[in-house]
């Protein structure tokens, strides 16, 4: 692969390549309590934001018109979220502060198909529906346990959703637990959150106009491509998978595998870039850093542990696939 250029940001603070966003041609980069936003279609640095706090992560709403941005204070679990508006016209974006989520934000925050401008929230003692258009709730489900975790079973017009919430006389939320867990479920449609029975443990989460389908049942992983009737089976035991990011014309998907031994040890994590018509890997990196595919200028967006470059653009072409298969990888 060529590379195009490469984003030096620092090698003495923290730094991280937050996430991308094609339909504005913005890449998201966090260096200590400064967002940098880097343009994709000029190929520079397009501006940067001090932060009170060190931002951590970012999640699109589905539509990719709002941003949520998770700020960390001083390394600590108190965090502030903000919503952005990425289609106003302006030179400087806005930060509007909407409060706090959950201490373990990472697994409380979705976006959802059925709501393209709306943002799932798990705050501590509330689950909202947060409309980033009018930035206010439009469903508030109150709890009266602290919640912990948060998934999310997307269907084609209802979803459905898994409250994990912390026991009580455990003192770190963020701490795991051998007891058996706290869990309620709920729906999600027709305008209101309803308790709901134990679902069909399986997650299903829909990608780029519900044409990209990935089901986890605990004993195999399933992707399905709806558009050309693709259906491909991965085996469970030998790893666990995950599907994080879509190009915006859904012609790769990207993810990460962890890979384990016969004996269930913990061997390596990758990350993938997967064909969407094939549902096959077509390339891989050791230890799982972010992948991501910049469909306009078939350009792979990476994170880069070098001297020169922490973050590398190249240009990505069929001459560059690998051919590959998960099970090889596992092996």
């Amino acid at each position: 692969m060529k590379k195009n250029t490469g984003l030096y940001i620092s090698d003495e603070h923290y730094r991280k390549l937050l996430g991308i966003n094609e339909k504005y041609n913005l890449l998201f980069i966090a260096k200590d309590k400064e967002l940098i936003l880097f343009s994709l279609k000029a190929m520079e640095v397009k501006d940067r934001y001090n932060l009170s706090g060190f931002p951590k992560k970012i999640f699109f709403t589905q539509s990719q018109d709002y941003m949520i941005l998770i700020c960390e204070a001083d390394y600590s679990y108190q965090n502030k979220v903000y919503v952005i508006n990425l289609k106003e016209d302006s030179k400087k974006i806005e930060f509007s502060l909407i409060g706090e989520a959950a201490d373990s934000y990472l697994f409380t925050i979705h976006s959802l198909s059925n709501y393209p401008n709306h943002i799932l929230i798990g705050r501590k003692y509330s689950l909202e529906l947060f409309n980033c258009e009018k930035r206010e709730a439009s469903l508030i489900l109150p709890t009266s346990k602290e919640i912990h975790l948060v998934k999310v079973i997307e269907g084609e017009e209802e979803d459905y959703i898994a409250i994990r919430f912390v026991p009580e006389y455990q003192p770190d939320p963020n701490m795991p637990t051998i007891d058996p867990p706290d869990i309620q479920y709920y729906k999600l449609g027709k305008g209101e959150i309803c308790e709901w029975k134990e679902p069909d443990p399986r997650t299903s989460k829909y990608f780029k106009e519900k044409t990209i389908r990935f089901i986890n049942d605990g004993n195999q992983s399933v992707l399905f491509n709806s558009s050309c009737s693709l259906k491909q089976v991965y085996n469970h035991k030998l790893y666990n998978m995950g599907i994080r990011f879509v190009d915006y014309e859904g012609r790769y998907l990207s993810g990460n595998v962890n890979c384990f031994d016969k004996n269930d040890n913990f061997l390596r994590r990758y990350s993938f870039l997967m064909d969407t018509k094939t549902l096959m890997p077509v390339y891989v990196q050791k230890d799982g850093p972010s992948l991501y595919y910049y469909a306009k200028r078939n350009y792979l967006i990476y994170e880069e542990d070098s001297r020169e470059d922490y973050i590398a653009i190249v240009e990505f072409t069929e001459e560059d696939h690998q051919s590959l298969t998960m099970e090889l990888l596992s092996k």
